[in-house]
């Protein structure tokens, strides 16, 4: 089964928009409670040091993250770290930007319908010339 080049580009187009623009987006201190987890989390602390945990939680009057160990075997295993809400000067958590995201899709929308109109338009032209979608002459 061979994909002609329209539905080719319309499923490029679909996994680039699905797979989304990411940004870091700053937590303000006192939301830093709001959920009791964060996944994506990169932390600045006052000494100027930088954490980033594959999750977060919050227990108490401290933040505990937690990053995944490439190690070999069956089970996986996490670094842990504990912070206490006043040793943290920053907390940023990666998620989605729609805007962005729906402007590369936008665009790439934008673009694959213009190549298939293109695309009609050449076709449809080919056969009022002629070309290869006119049936023969019967003479």
């Amino acid at each position: 089964m061979r994909l002609r080049r329209g539905p080719r580009i319309l499923l490029a187009a679909l996994w680039i928009a699905g797979s989304g623009c990411t940004t870091l987006r700053e937590i303000p201190p006192s939301d830093y409670a709001t959920q009791e987890e964060r996944k994506h989390v990169r932390v600045e602390t006052r000494e100027g040091l930088q954490y980033e945990f594959d999750y977060m939680r919050v227990e108490g009057d401290s933040l505990v993250g937690f990053r995944r160990r490439d190690v070999e075997g069956s089970f996986d295993e996490f670094a842990t770290l504990r912070l206490a809400f006043d040793d943290v000067q920053r907390l940023s958590s990666r998620g989605v930007d729609w805007y962005r995201t729906g402007l590369v899709g936008g665009g790439v929308l934008a673009a694959v319908l213009v190549a298939g109109l293109s695309a009609s338009l050449a076709n449809e032209d080919d056969n009022t010339d002629g070309g290869p979608g006119k049936p023969p002459d019967p003479r």
